[in-house]
């Protein structure tokens, strides 16, 4: 990041790990006008004229910033009576810059450039005391803004931010604040929950916190007649207290509360009877009015199908947002630590619902296992992935290393290969060709592990661009992947066979790069389909059974729903000399 050197007056700036604290308060700053009531929107030249005449900018440097102040003018507006999370903004600024290629400042100097533009802007600290976030207030999103789209609205947006028990969505937060409070009071040194909360802030840089949750569909009830004593409104109201409890899983998951998620989903779906024999009350929150659903009428509403059809589909959005949340690229490197607790907080995933729905239908608990199974399993095969990628990237960087993959591939038998895996795969020999010279060379030019994820990229482009647009598309890139799988491992089988020197190297990389493919191709059907990966994976079942990091030795479930010529591919784990049989 480049950084913008600004003097606050009576504050410092304090830097770590990339966060900037001002100490001094920033309603002290420096500024000729952070005493007015309302903040005035500058037009770019007077943004300029303030960054050079308030905090010493010079004009080269000023002028390098025209892109940033002209986004923040383009995007936001001054307004009475609203408040915007200073993260928030600062997100919306870093995903500009991403997307533009710009070079972003930190985010100290960030709040120089709001207040060059918007001129008198004040900040409150919201919150209760330990969870309080620093927001700008009297400045809101411009309704012609796009980011607009990729938000509910603004105050969602700014809801999103706050901590869990302050939108009132669930209170087992609380107990851990007052513990922390508790234990700041008593002892100075760290206690667990200190060091806790600690590698949760340390972990979340490596999670994107600036997802944007989608809306969800309405349901389509269709000609479904409401048996008596149910009536549209019970269904707005299920769609209201399903959003929120939504919301609450994905803030949850977000603050990498894992262990919070039994809980609320036992809040949501048996919920403990209130005193009386009145309606089971959910949280709600300042910005919807409180709805009430009895317990009775959430499970019969459930078992309507399109209540069902329509609550799969959230499910589907929802899962999907926290697996972007929790892994936002698969090749990434990650501590340990973390992709240990995503593979626990996977492992607990369905017995943690399966509990909570225990009073439901069967054909209801089904429905809404299948879909968390999903989601749980696309964890355990990221999270596997991203290892192999970090065990793969040592090997990529290492000279002799590749060169030795390079001889010893060079001495595989391609011909035979081909021969062989023509009758069962029915591959164009010079699309087979060219991939081997491809490989090759991307291998002689010891191309980094980003360079490969390239390559393998355009390779499923090359192979299904005939089929794009097509019906026919998810069971070609199924089929893709079959094929992919035979031939990758009659190549590791000649290489067994022949003693090479790098087989281990080359099992490790043909692993990584099975379950690289898998995942490419996973979100091309996606695509194609219009549907979440993980509605893909739940529809598709039978591909999880190509995923080379999740299958056992003797696991040989391919192709079921192909044609009955289809092969039946037995898959490699670890050891040489079974990378093939039962064909």
């Amino acid at each position: 990041m480049v950084g913008i050197t600004m003097d606050i007056g009576g504050s410092q700036i304090l830097s770590g790990s990339g966060a900037y604290l001002i100490h001094g308060g920033l309603e002290n700053s420096r500024h000729s006008l952070s005493h007015t009531s309302r903040s005035s929107p500058a037009t770019l030249e007077m943004a300029i004229e303030n960054l050079q005449k308030n905090e010493g900018i010079t004009s080269h440097k000023s002028s390098l910033l025209n892109s940033h102040l002209q986004w923040l003018l383009d995007n936001y507006e001054t307004a009475e009576g609203v408040s915007l999370p200073r993260s928030s903004l600062y997100n919306h600024y870093l995903r500009h810059c991403q997307e533009h290629k710009l070079d972003p400042v930190n985010a100290a100097s960030f709040g120089k450039l709001i207040r060059s533009v918007f001129m008198g802007l004040r900040t409150r600290r919201l919150g209760t005391r330990g969870n309080s976030k620093y927001h700008y207030y009297g400045i809101r999103l411009k309704p012609e803004s796009p980011l607009n789209r990729l938000q509910e609205d603004t105050q969602y947006m700014a809801m999103r931010q706050q901590p869990i028990h302050q939108k009132q969505r669930y209170r087992a937060a609380q107990k851990m604040d007052g513990m922390a409070e508790s234990a700041s009071n008593s002892t100075p040194h760290t206690t667990p929950e200190q060091s806790v909360a600690a590698q949760c802030q340390h972990h979340q840089q490596f999670i994107d916190v600036t997802h944007v949750f989608p809306e969800f569909p309405a349901p389509d009830l269709g000609n479904v007649l409401l048996q008596e004593g149910f009536t549209l409104n019970d269904v707005k109201t299920l769609q209201v207290l399903y959003r929120r409890h939504c919301e609450a899983t994905l803030d949850v998951v977000m603050h990498l509360q894992f262990h919070y998620i039994e809980k609320l989903w036992q809040s949501f779906w048996s919920p403990k009877a209130p005193p009386s024999d009145g309606p089971t009350a959910l949280p709600s929150s300042e910005e919807e009015p409180e709805g009430t659903l009895p317990k009775d009428k959430l499970i019969t509403l459930c078992k309507y199908e399109p209540i069902l059809k329509w609550m799969r589909s959230c499910d589907h959005i929802l899962y999907q947002a926290l697996v972007e949340i929790l892994i936002p690229d698969v090749l990434r490197p990650v501590p340990s630590t973390l992709t240990q607790a995503i593979r626990n907080f996977a492992k607990s995933l369905e017995g943690w619902l399966m509990n909570a729905m225990s009073e439901f239908p069967p054909q209801v608990v089904q429905t809404k296992v299948g879909v968390v199974s999903a989601f749980a399993q696309t964890l355990r095969r990221y999270t596997s992935l991203n290892h192999l990628a970090q065990a793969a990237r040592a090997v990529l960087q290492n000279t002799s290393q590749i060169n030795q993959m390079l001889s010893d591939l060079n001495r595989v038998d391609f011909a035979n290969v081909q021969e062989q895996a023509s009758w069962v795969c029915q591959c164009e020999e010079g699309m087979v060709q060219k991939l081997e010279q491809d490989f090759k060379l991307t291998l002689q030019q010891q191309s980094s592990l980003d360079q490969w994820a390239s390559w393998l990229d355009n390779v499923v482009t090359q192979v299904l661009k005939n089929h794009e647009g097509s019906p026919s598309f998810p069971k070609a890139a199924r089929q893709f992947l079959l094929k992919w799988s035979f031939y990758s491992s009659m190549v590791i089988r000649d290489l067994t066979l022949r003693s090479a020197a790098s087989f281990g190297s080359f099992h490790l990389i043909r692993l990584l790069y099975d379950e690289y493919m898998f995942y490419l191709v996973e979100h091309r059907v996606a695509q194609a389909t219009g549907e979440t990966p993980i509605a893909v994976m739940g529809e598709f079942g039978d591909l999880t059974s190509l995923s080379p990091t999740l299958l056992d030795k003797d696991d040989i479930e391919l192709g079921t729903e192909g044609d009955p010529g289809e092969p039946l591919v037995k898959r490699e784990r670890s050891e040489p000399g079974h990378s093939l049989q039962d064909i």
